[in-house]
């Protein structure tokens, strides 16, 4: 019997630059794929993963330099 979870909502870009790493199923309802997907991705190495026992964790910080983005968070003061 599986336990259902309710429905997060969808990390940012802001929640993957706090965090190191991120789950396979989070990393796949925030690129818009779906868990098998991801989990496929992972297992032909074409998604850089961390298996830490059972579980799979994306790293964050080349997520976000693969989808363009800073890895630090914009604090609004400009880069001096």
């Amino acid at each position: 019997m599986s336990i259902m979870r309710p429905h997060a909502e969808p990390l940012t870009i802001d929640d993957l630059r706090r965090r190191p790493t991120v789950t396979i199923r989070e990393y796949a309802a925030f690129i818009g794929v779906s868990p098998d997907c991801a989990y496929e991705a992972a297992s032909r190495g074409e998604l850089r993963v961390l298996r830490v026992g059972r579980r799979i964790l994306v790293p964050t910080a080349a997520l976000l330099r693969q989808l363009g983005a800073d890895v630090e968070p914009d604090d609004g003061r400009g880069h001096e």
